[in-house]
């Protein structure tokens, strides 16, 4: 994960993680998620979990500051290769929640990946 630092936003003291930006065209804003960082599942959907952040902000991958909240859906996005080695950006969506593992506890929020079209994560190339 991203390092975390000391940050003012309105006005208050607060946390932030810097994320990745963006260094080839996605479809929308999106957020940098690191998809080797799969930590649980859940019990009653069996939809995937992943590291998320160590802070309450964080940017998308066009700089822009985004304040982390329970529910909230983000579109995340990975970097890969496609079939012929050129850069392709992995994607999915998900909620985030509140970490409940006891065993990261540096970690602020996870989040659940929801399936796009049967998919939890597909290519930027598929779209």
């Amino acid at each position: 994960m991203a390092q975390v630092y000391p940050y003012f936003y309105k006005g208050k003291l607060r946390t932030k993680q810097d994320k990745c930006r963006a260094m080839i065209p996605l479809d929308r804003a999106r957020i940098w998620l690191d998809f080797n960082e799969y930590c649980a599942e859940d019990e009653n959907t069996r939809d995937p979990i992943y590291l998320f952040s160590q802070a309450d902000i964080v940017s998308d991958s066009e700089g822009n500051d985004i304040e982390l909240c329970e529910g909230m859906e983000v579109f995340v996005f990975d970097y890969d290769l496609n079939s012929l080695n050129e850069p392709d950006a992995l994607l999915a969506q998900g909620i985030l929640i509140k970490n409940f593992l006891e065993y990261y506890p540096n970690t602020e929020w996870l989040i659940r990946l929801t399936k796009n079209k049967e998919e939890y994560i597909y290519r930027m190339s598929d779209l």
